[in-house]
């Protein structure tokens, strides 16, 4: 439905490219549309924090990039906020959703493989 990047000629190019119906030169005027209700965050690791936490304020549910945060203390800081407002937060990890993975989870679930103590 819509992107934002720091500029509006690269969030023209990317909505035109992508298929796109709106683009933002703010993040701030993104999570201000009311017809977002999720955001994917993809920036640099560095603005995460900042980025989700607008997010999480403006009342938006956020699948961010992995590393969620570049501390202990942001991803506390990031995680209490999504919870206080009631709202879902997932670090982007992929393999989480591999068929592989939900496989091995099921089996060490059932026992089939012994006891995982590590």
């Amino acid at each position: 439905y819509a992107v934002a990047s720091r500029t509006q000629s690269s969030a023209d190019a990317f909505a035109q490219k992508h298929g796109f119906e709106k683009a933002y030169a703010s993040y701030e005027a993104l999570v201000a549309d009311a017809a977002v209700d999720v955001v994917y965050i993809a920036t640099p690791h560095t603005f995460h924090c900042a980025n989700i936490l607008l997010c999480l304020d403006a009342g938006k549910h956020v699948l961010c990039e992995k590393p969620m945060a570049v501390s202990a203390k942001q991803a506390e800081e990031v995680i209490a906020r999504a919870k206080a407002r009631g709202l879902f937060l997932m670090e982007g990890m992929w393999t989480r959703f591999f068929p592989t993975t939900r496989a091995v989870r099921r089996l060490i679930e059932e026992g089939a493989i012994g006891k995982v103590v590590a």
